[in-house]
């Protein structure tokens, strides 16, 4: 506590335009939340027989406590402001502050994050890489002599004959997943037959029952000898020739345990989540919308509360006018094809007049309200401006599906493009608020 006051003191004597973000009261107690709910999961464990942790209960529980500790954030630090009481802050602590508002956003991000994230963990630590590996050997091992999934032949000699099929895939979502051996016998391994004893069938098939049961909630409780026997009353044992049996599926839980053991083995072996939060554009994504929080807060600092309160409901109704507009063009106008040029075209449109709106009233010599407000209004949709101008140019002219590398890269610029712009538009954009506070109002 002692050192905490110390901080305290040391940023309000030292650094007041950091002192005044809170920050170093409410990064503590996110870390503190996402730590205790991250290892107290983590503690629980998982029991391999269960289903894999599903997160969407915990994630949307922890929706109300997040946007508790947003608010109560954002007005505990806006009791102080050093613009609004006439003071002044250089452009460096404005980036600085501007960031130190996203990681706070931020923190309250992985607070939701923090069971599916613990989950992960839970799943990557909590089985042993070898059993499992040699449990899924097993499974795939025996996966035709129990499920019966491709042909399986008894020839008179009393050796039994089938063609192996995995069990468990390591590539779940595999392109070609429902043209592999999965579903059935493909003309590649149609000749792969093997054939073992009797005693070695009954040593797969117990292997198979061994791991099988170790993560399921309704195990095999046939014995091998008796699983064996209720096969053999569907194959020809008095000739050589072939018998084939029609596929089916021995236990209604397979497909969950194939799914769990197959996720198990990716998050093993490859460190492949198959999650969201292996994905970059997820984070690309989500970190966007944060800056665009972030920004807002910024704005906040800058603008008087009437004019902001204003400029952020309009913020918020953008949603639902572009849906009236889309209405409007799309079905009472009939317009079809080229729609990405079509709202591009509507969205370039409304920039040029919110731009002339804005600089209008920064021209003015009293205060303009509407410029003041569209001001705010514009500074937030710049970061988009660069994806509208994509789709008017140049989305059409694309497909997707084919565009590989150069798909990337085009994404990419308009993402980093984005965040040049929002950026720039501080610094731009900081004396043009200064202008807009400082002019009197329309007598």
């Amino acid at each position: 506590m002692k050192l905490f006051k110390k901080l305290d003191n040391y940023l309000l004597h030292y650094y007041p335009s950091i002192w005044i973000t809170r920050v170093h009261y409410f990064l503590p107690i996110g870390l503190g939340i996402f730590a205790l709910l991250f290892f107290s999961n983590l503690a629980i464990g998982w029991n391999p027989k269960s289903e894999l942790p599903d997160a969407s209960i915990a994630v949307v529980l922890m929706i109300i406590p997040v946007l508790l500790y947003l608010v109560y954030w954002f007005i505990f630090q806006s009791r102080y402001n050093v613009l609004k009481s006439g003071g002044k802050m250089k452009v460096g602590f404005e980036y600085l502050n501007y960031f130190i508002y996203l990681l706070v956003f931020f923190m309250a991000f992985m607070i939701i994050c923090a069971i599916p994230i613990s989950n992960y963990a839970k799943l990557k630590y909590g089985v042993d890489r070898a059993e499992l590996l040699k449990d899924i050997d097993n499974l795939n091992a025996g996966n035709t002599l129990v499920n019966s999934t491709n042909q399986v032949v008894v020839l008179a000699s009393g050796t039994i004959r089938f063609i192996p099929s995995n069990f468990v895939y390591s590539d779940y979502y595999y392109d070609e997943y429902y043209y592999d051996d999965y579903y059935g016998t493909t003309e590649a391994n149609y000749n792969d037959w093997t054939g073992v004893t009797r005693n070695e069938a009954l040593i797969i098939i117990k292997e198979y029952v061994r791991s099988y049961n170790k993560y399921s909630n309704y195990p095999i409780t046939n014995s091998a000898q008796n699983i064996l026997k209720e096969h053999e009353g569907f194959y020809e044992t008095d000739t050589d020739d072939d018998y084939y049996v029609d596929d089916y599926y021995y236990y209604d839980d397979e497909w969950e345990i194939q799914y769990k053991l197959g996720t198990l083995e990716r998050n093993i072996t490859t460190d492949e989540w198959y999650g969201e939060f292996q994905e970059p554009w997820f984070w690309k994504f989500a970190i966007g919308i944060m800056a665009f929080l972030a920004l807002l807060v910024w704005q906040f600092k800058q603008m008087k509360l009437r004019h902001f309160v204003f400029g952020f409901i309009s913020i918020c109704l953008t949603p639902l006018l572009m849906a009236i507009v889309g209405v409007i063009v799309f079905e009472l106008l009939g317009i079809r094809g080229n729609e990405e040029v079509v709202v591009s075209f509507v969205a370039l449109f409304a920039y040029a007049i919110i731009i002339f709106f804005a600089f209008r009233g920064y021209m003015s010599k009293t205060l303009n309200n509407t410029g003041y407000v569209l001001m705010m209004y514009l500074q937030f949709a710049l970061p988009l401006l660069p994806m509208f101008l994509w789709l008017f140019f140049g989305y059409h002219r694309y497909d997707y599906y084919y565009w590989g590398d150069r798909g990337e890269f085009m994404l990419n610029f308009i993402y980093y493009s984005g965040w040049v712009l929002g950026l720039a538009s501080i610094v731009a954009l900081k004396p043009v608020y200064t202008k807009f506070r400082s002019l009197p109002a329309r007598s």
